[in-house]
């Protein structure tokens, strides 16, 4: 018996000290079972933990065992020697104590277990670890899957029940159901037995998940819009707070003790909307809220949405529950908004809304009309302000109202009357004191034509008070021309032909006989009839209510020429348009534009100075008035090169970089205002890198071997002579040392050269720019061969006579003769003969005959002797 304890002791030790390497390091006191670790208050089913090769050890790593315990669900110590609970203890080096059952357990035993280690429970610094022990099946964890978005309603979220134990369903699953909890009462939501999950149709939305070896997953999918709990057939307000939900168990054999299991979850949600919501402060596009925080137990932070009629605008989420004011920014002018505001917990709960109506704006005077907000100089149609429910609204916000009042503008001495009317003041008003200055101008009579047109107001003291705010308004009869606008002026002025519209705005009556624009006595538009109810006329509508019509033609600008479709109309200087709205009874509206263009072209372009790859040019700058600026082109062939824009009248110099080398070009000028005027245009070619390449003859030709020549190659100062010009003599490179700056615009680069007689001299200079190589040649040739046939006669006791024949090409003939191994001379001579006199008696002379192009030729030569007074020669080459 004692060998068998001892080898089943020898067991568990190993088995303890493979678990233990699997379990997160000094983790305390750690679950095991099967080699896996477990964490404080995991589960085990009974049938899983039969025998003891199958026990939960209770582990305490690096300590002795000095009286640990198992104990039961009602505090009792476990006794390891009977049934059906038994135990195995380790003391060393791990303390541990494994539980095992041995045959079955009864409900009894059903429940949770604690394990104290390394001493028993009794000792209030023992380390503790629970474990529940269950018969049949058990709800291991109850879950909620939340909404992402906690700004957005209605919000779904699913619940999770996760079952585990036996999985023979079929025989005793008995219930599986989901309920909702209100107070005493329960609402099933969903319900399971044997082998099927009703949670859905009328029942609501989930669904029944195995994920084998007895672990099912049992949901439920709930929507909560704020104040209502929906589910299937759940449809019921909360007024509780937090969603309270429980799953139920029922499983077993009928006639052995089956469970019932219960497990509830909360969903935390406020009970409460925050309450005294108050408008703190508005502008024409703010809005400042607060209300009284909640506890932090009660709220996690708030979410405040803003609507417009049916829209949303906008939600925030403010995280904190101390965090109760807002400012929303972004929003409309002179509109009705809709603020309301949500704590949230892990749901949104209730909410309370306030309407807030925002100002046109925060300061200053401005004009309202129909929940619309309008500007200084606005036009309203008389049978649009024809009501005290249809008043123009003249308002200065954040003041009180003294003396305000509103006066036709040209009978400035005869206010309105608020109170009476007659047919020279057809007009009543009312007035709001405060916190608003506002007057509010309707008519009461019909609007005669002496009595249109434009009204002041003044606040909030009279038009006589030199510190009053004034706007203007423009009331009238029929139709009116509400504004004759450019639109789409050409920002990049480089562009060419410039493209523009214009744009005749008309407003109030949708009758009229006709509308045009035109340049001068050429119409661009006209359409007669119109009729805006039916849209005869090719207008764009833009507030249907007043029949606010704008009318457009495109205009394309030429420089000499506006046109506009197929019209087409010569112009210089200023575009004077006119736009004219044809009332009936001779009511017309006529309004002009001016499009300032320059008349005249700048004058006296030239060039100040230019290189290979830039060109300098200036004109003869325009007055502030005439010009905004000028616009140089500049094109090759007939291809675009650069368009530069100069800004100011006064900026009449340009350099134009980057230019090819060596090319021509057209560069025009323009001044420009609103749009470009006339040009001005020259031709400009830039230098070459090489200007020129030149030979010079430094020393005499009769020097021969000696004879020195100078090169001088002239490059542009766009380059660097030391680094980018070298030199290539007869093939041979030789560097640049020698140069010097001749002008601004020229370097010469200068190379001295020594050639040998007869032999040719090709001299390259090579200029290097951006990378490619530009270069010139010079070439000093020399005669293909020296002469032929050259004889020396004696003519006397001083003098030879030399002569010679020729078959190349020569400028000339160097003549040199030497004696007893001396030059005596050196001549030169066109001819091809030379008397050479002065010569000494009685001596013998070398006569060397060069012939020469831009280099002598090597040398033809003759030997002369004199003896015994008697003269003889020989030739020799």
């Amino acid at each position: 018996m004692a060998l068998s304890v001892s080898g089943v002791i020898l067991v568990f030790l190993l088995s303890v000290s493979e678990v233990i390497g699997q379990c997160p390091p000094s983790s305390g006191i750690n679950l095991m079972h099967d080699g896996n670790c477990y964490t404080n208050g995991s589960y085990f089913y009974d049938a899983d933990i039969r025998g003891a090769s199958n026990s939960i050890m209770c582990v305490l790593s690096d300590t002795d065992l000095n009286g640990g315990e198992w104990a039961t669900p009602s505090g009792s110590t476990v006794d390891c020697s009977t049934d059906p609970l038994r135990c195995n203890e380790v003391s060393s080096p791990n303390a541990n104590i494994s539980l095992y059952i041995n045959g079955g357990i009864t409900p009894s035993n059903d429940g949770w277990y604690k394990c104290c280690l390394p001493t028993n429970c009794s000792d209030p610094n023992t380390n503790i670890i629970f474990a529940n022990i269950f018969r049949w099946v058990q709800i291991e964890t109850i879950t909620v899957d939340l909404p992402s978005d906690t700004t957005v309603l209605p919000q779904t979220y699913t619940l999770h029940a996760i079952k585990i134990g036996n999985n023979d369903h079929i025989p005793f699953l008995h219930h599986a159901n989901w309920y909702y909890e209100s107070g005493s009462s329960s609402t099933e939501l969903c319900t399971g037995s044997r082998a099927s999950y009703s949670c859905n149709s009328m029942y609501g939305h989930g669904l029944s998940v195995d994920y084998s070896n007895g672990r099912w997953d049992y949901t439920l999918t709930v929507t909560w819009s704020g104040e209502t709990i929906s589910s299937g057939v759940l449809s019921q307000l909360n007024n509780n707070g937090d969603h309270v939900f429980r799953f139920y168990l029922d499983f077993g054999h009928t006639s052995h003790s089956p469970v019932k299991r219960n497990r509830d979850i909360f969903v935390t949600a406020p009970a409460t909307a925050p309450s005294s919501l108050t408008e703190i402060s508005k502008t024409a596009t703010t809005i400042t809220v607060s209300w009284t925080a909640l506890d932090s137990s009660d709220a996690d932070g708030y979410v405040v949405n803003v609507t417009s009629d049916t829209d949303t605008v906008q939600t925030v989420q403010v995280v904190g529950s101390s965090n109760n004011a807002i400012t929303l920014n972004g929003l409309r002018e002179l509109t009705t908004y809709n603020i309301t505001v949500r704590a949230y917990q892990q749901l949104l709960g209730p909410a309370n809304t306030i309407s807030v109506f925002t100002f046109c704006q925060q300061e200053g005077i401005y004009l309202a009309h129909n929940g619309i907000c309008y500007t200084n100089g606005s036009y309203f149609w008389d049978s649009s302000v024809n009501a005290v429910t249809e008043a123009i609204s003249c308002v200065l916000p954040g003041t009180n109202l003294t003396t305000g009042q509103w006066v036709r503008v040209a009978n400035p001495d005869d206010p309105v009357d608020c109170n009476s009317n007659s047919d020279s003041d057809p007009f009543h008003c009312t007035n709001v004191t405060s916190p608003d200055a506002t007057l509010n101008l309707y008519l009461v009579q019909s609007l005669l034509a002496a009595q249109e047109g434009w009204y002041k107001c003044c606040l909030p003291t009279d038009c006589s008070d030199p510190n009053t705010n004034i706007i203007f308004a423009n009331i009238f009869r029929y139709s009116e021309i509400e504004s004759f606008t450019v639109a789409d002026l050409p920002s990049d002025m480089t562009v060419y032909p410039q493209e523009y519209k214009l744009n005749c705005t008309k407003i109030g009556y949708y009758r009229y006989d006709g509308i045009s624009m035109s340049i001068g006595s050429t119409a661009l538009a006209s359409y007669a009839n119109c009729d805006d109810r039916n849209t005869n006329c090719p207008g764009t509508v833009l507030v249907s209510s007043t029949y606010t019509i704008r009318y457009t033609v495109d205009i394309t600008w030429d420089g000499m020429n506006v046109s506009s479709g197929s019209i087409s109309q010569s112009t210089t200087g200023d575009q004077m348009y006119q736009c004219v709205l044809d009332n009936p009874n001779g009511a017309d509206r006529t309004r002009t534009l001016t499009i300032k263009v320059p008349v005249t072209a700048p004058s006296s372009l030239i060039v100040v100075s230019k290189t290979a790859n830039n060109i300098t040019v200036s004109w003869t700058a325009l007055d502030s008035s005439d010009a905004d600026g000028y616009v140089v082109n500049v094109t090759s062939d007939t291809d675009t090169v650069q368009t530069l824009q100069v800004e100011g009248s006064s900026n009449n110099t340009v350099l134009l970089n980057e230019l090819n080398i060596e090319t021509m070009y057209s560069i025009t000028v323009r001044a420009y205002q609103q749009l470009l005027g006339p040009a001005s245009t020259i031709s400009v070619q830039t230098l070459p890198i090489i200007n020129s390449i030149n030979w010079t003859l430094v020393s005499s030709i009769t020097q021969l071997n000696n004879t020195q020549y100078r090169i001088d190659c002239l490059t542009t100062t766009d380059i660097n002579p030391s680094t980018d010009v070298y030199w290539l003599v007869n093939g041979v490179m030789k560097s640049n040392s020698n140069y010097s700056l001749i002008d601004v615009l020229t370097y010469n680069n200068t190379l001295l050269v020594y050639p040998d007689p007869g032999v040719s001299v090709n001299v390259t200079c090579i200029a290097m720019i951006g990378g490619v190589n530009y270069s010139q040649s010079v070439i000093l040739h020399a005669p293909s061969g020296p002469p032929n046939n050259v004889r020396g006669f004696i003519l006397n006791a001083n003098s030879i006579k030399v002569n010679w024949t020729n078959s190349s090409e020569t400028n000339g003939y160097v003549i040199e003769y030497t004696t007893g191994g001396v030059t005596r001379n050196v001549v030169s001579t066109s001819e091809d003969e030379i008397v050479l006199t002065n010569l000494s008696p009685m001596s013998t002379y070398t006569i060397s005959v060069y012939s020469y192009i831009d280099l002598p030729s090597v040398n033809s030569t003759v030997t002369v002797l004199r003896f015994d007074g008697e003269l003889s020669f020989r030739a020799g080459v």
